[in-house]
């Protein structure tokens, strides 16, 4: 069964017109159409009959344009599923390739991981022995402060 209401473009092919002239035409209400709302705004869909009144379009010409029209998206709809089973394809290999690489990183990271944990216990030992002499250091001059605060014998008690 043929649709009742056509684009503008597919009205244009129909009625070998530009594409410009079916929106003038319809612009001068010499065609009927109706509006399609669309998230962009509205698209303008064509009466089929009043194109075929205002065009004197036979509808045995126009019978015969709609296999072709069928032919053509049916051929489009199988390039769009080749298109999509390439695209799979494609997209099939760079997982594998990806997952080549994530691998390859991830061995990366470990090492690295390993040789910071190494290093951080090196530090870390460096760190305890500075803070032992540290506290040594600290002990002996707390030791001789303590022998300056508290002299054993006056100092004038030395002649005596």
């Amino acid at each position: 069964m043929a649709k009742k209401f056509l684009t503008i473009q597919e009205a244009a092919d129909l009625s070998n017109k530009s594409v410009q002239t079916i929106r003038r035409a319809i612009k001068a209400k010499k065609l009927g159409c109706k509006k399609q709302r669309t998230p962009q705004g509205f698209n303008y869909m064509v009466n089929r009959e009043s194109l075929y009144a205002a065009y004197n379009i036979k509808i045995e010409e126009s019978v015969k344009e709609e296999p072709k029209a069928e032919v053509k998206e049916e051929i489009r709809e199988e390039a769009e599923t080749t298109q999509k089973v390439e695209v799979e394809a494609k997209v099939e290999e760079t997982q594998d390739s990806d997952m080549q690489i994530l691998a390859e990183d991830l061995k990366n990271f470990t090492k690295t991981l390993d040789r910071m944990v190494t290093q951080h216990a090196d530090e870390r030992q460096n760190f305890m022995r500075l803070v032992n002499t540290l506290q040594e250091k600290i002990f002996v001059l707390e030791n001789q402060m303590n022998l300056l605060k508290e002299p054993s014998k006056k100092w004038y008690q030395v002649w005596k």
